[in-house]
């Protein structure tokens, strides 16, 4: 095990090794079918998390900018993922 394998294991969650076996046993040991599960509820997430943030982008520009003042749009601009939103 190379020492880039070992940082990348000790910053996983402890149980993370009794998921994979349980996910593989819920595909009957198939670890390819597995995979296949995993990615497409990873898809179905990043299209969740797209839809939330088109509502939040739509939220955003609905709010009205005399009652909003500004006062969070720091937070906006600041966000780790960026956030559309328009300065009205």
């Amino acid at each position: 095990m190379t020492s880039q394998a070992s940082k990348s294991e000790q910053a996983l969650p402890e149980d993370l090794e009794a998921d994979v076996e349980r996910v593989i046993a819920d595909c009957d040991g198939d670890a390819r079918m597995a995979v296949r599960v995993l990615l497409v509820a990873n898809s179905h997430a990043m299209a969740e998390i797209a839809a939330i943030e088109a509502e939040m982008a739509k939220l955003l520009a609905d709010v009205s900018r005399g009652y909003a003042r500004g006062h969070w749009e720091w937070l906006l601009e600041r966000a780790e993922i960026g956030i559309p939103y328009s300065r009205g």
